[in-house]
């Protein structure tokens, strides 16, 4: 049950087109996936995806981080000791959450893959029969949004969640023109992604209550958590906090500034499923809703999503769309482009191409 050796591939994931939110246009997505070998010869898989608009962390920092800091941490441990892997890691080295969650996940699912179980029964068992996924629409001009909900409505979708927060005018008329597209029965949710001011967030809620927006994410900057809480206490609308909240103390200072209505947990903040479980508790006590998020990650850390949001009652939604913007992922995801049905199958529940991984690789570390 010791680790034998960690392999980390720096990767380039090409989406299908450029995705465009409020601070930052992606053409592709820089993802690190480490696999961790046992000396029994069993694998496991896990995935950092950074974003320096919300940890601060960079592709090659992030891998420097895995490979000098926190990898030799784990060689010659045995692997079911996540927690102190945890502590060891924080003590190494503060903050670095998508560096950390590369491991955690790794780990995960090599225990579970050792105890021949889906990682959900580790994670608490199935609660969920399977996940719905929403259609996600990239910030563009209100004609293309729209056409991009009325088909995604054709094709079956049961929420779409828009991306706006360039213009409070012009995201106004993005909401009503997307609302007057959509299917009367599909769900439409909003993410500014720190794009407004309080006072824009506030006109924006205001204009576009008669359009039926089940949540407004992150409508403020990541350091102003005071305006979140005005905005939340200012409206009736549902108001989600995503780029502020990483970890449980982040979690704590939610609950006590009354500051969100809704959590969005994500393993790259968070630094994997170790402290997101945690945080999915802390909202259920709190009576704070939560959803599983995305970096527009592979199917590797997209799944480990998956299973915390299959076991949770607290998750009650997610937007785990990566593999589903990614035109060459690296495992092939079960279900549909609009929900995961996890399999049975032990860990995680896919078999990694490794042949595809180092297709798509820039570097590639050893560590034993």
């Amino acid at each position: 049950m010791q680790i034998k050796q960690i392999t980390v591939y720096g990767i380039r994931l090409p989406l299908k087109q450029p995705f465009k939110i409020a601070y930052d246009t992606y053409e592709d997505i820089e993802s690190i996936l480490v696999r961790i070998e046992s000396t029994s010869g069993e694998v496991g898989w896990g995935e950092a995806v950074v974003d320096q608009h919300v940890s601060g962390e960079t592709w090659q920092a992030a891998r420097q981080i895995i490979t000098k800091e926190l990898s030799p941490l784990l060689i010659g441990r045995t692997f079911d000791s996540i927690g102190a892997f945890h502590r060891m890691a924080e003590a190494r080295i503060r903050h670095n959450p998508s560096a950390k969650a590369a491991l955690d996940i790794a780990l995960h699912d090599l225990l579970a893959r050792h105890c021949k179980v889906p990682l959900y029964s580790l994670l608490g068992g199935r609660f969920h029969a399977r996940l719905e996924l929403p259609c996600v629409i990239s910030m563009l001009a209100p004609e293309e949004m729209a056409r991009q909900a009325r088909e995604a409505c054709e094709r079956g979708y049961s929420s779409i969640k828009i991306k706006l927060g360039d213009a409070p005018e012009q995201d106004i008329e993005r909401i009503a023109r997307v609302r007057e597209a959509m299917s009367p029965g599909v769900a439409l949710r909003v993410d500014a992604n720190q794009g407004w001011t309080a006072k824009q967030a506030l006109q924006v809620i205001r204009h576009a209550s008669p359009y039926r927006v089940e949540w407004f994410e992150q409508p403020v900057s990541i350091e102003n958590l005071d305006a979140l809480a005005r905005i939340t206490q200012s409206t009736e609308a549902l108001i989600m906090a995503d780029e502020p909240i990483h970890g449980v103390r982040d979690m704590l200072e939610v609950v006590r500034r009354e500051a969100a209505d809704m959590v969005n947990i994500k393993l790259m903040k968070s630094g994997g499923l170790h402290a997101a479980r945690a945080m999915a508790e802390l909202g259920l006590a709190a009576d704070i809703p939560c959803q599983i998020g995305s970096m527009v990650e592979s199917s590797v850390a997209t799944l480990a999503g998956a299973h915390l949001a299959m076991a949770h009652c607290n998750i009650v939604a997610n937007d785990m769309v990566g593999p589903a913007m990614i035109s060459a992922d690296v495992a092939d995801m079960p279900g549909s482009e609009m929900h995961i049905e996890l399999p049975e199958a032990p860990g995680l529940g896919v078999l990694v191409d490794e042949d595809r991984v180092r297709s798509l690789s820039t570097f590639e570390d050893r560590i034993d």
